[in-house]
């Protein structure tokens, strides 16, 4: 099964995409968009493109579990998205994920910072499969 992954921001959403196994995430790009549906048009677009069969977005918590403001806006943003795909739109915790794409990057190109944390919070969940398989 193809995985999409998607570190939802509000100015910048990373994505990365899994192999066609889904077992390995790999960066596939950031989208600059100034609302939900331009963001949502994209991922649909992305979608066709990959034979996706999945979306994965990250939810952003708290280190002690608690919702965010950015909680409540994600949360949003895939009630949206479920209404708009076909194709079953799972989340996972996203906790600290933006923290170690800045720590990776550190002295390289921030740009992908995006993409590099929706890498992480998409192997994560891969990882998670192959655990529970």
């Amino acid at each position: 099964m193809k995985y999409l992954g998607i570190d939802y921001g509000l100015k910048r959403t990373g994505v990365a995409v899994s192999d066609t196994a889904g077992r390995v995430a790999v960066l596939r790009e950031t989208i600059s968009a100034d609302g939900q549906q331009e963001v949502i048009d994209r991922i649909k677009r992305i979608i066709e493109d990959d034979l996706i069969e999945c979306v994965v977005v990250g939810r952003p918590t708290n280190l002690d579990n608690g919702d965010t403001h950015q909680t409540e806006i994600t949360d949003r943003f895939v009630e949206k998205l479920r209404n708009h795909l076909t194709i079953p739109v799972q989340v996972t915790d996203e906790r600290l994920t933006t923290e170690m794409a800045k720590t990776l990057l550190q002295g390289i190109d921030m740009d992908k910072r995006d993409q590099v944390a929706a890498q992480i919070l998409l192997q994560d969940f891969l990882d998670q499969q192959q655990i529970n398989a």
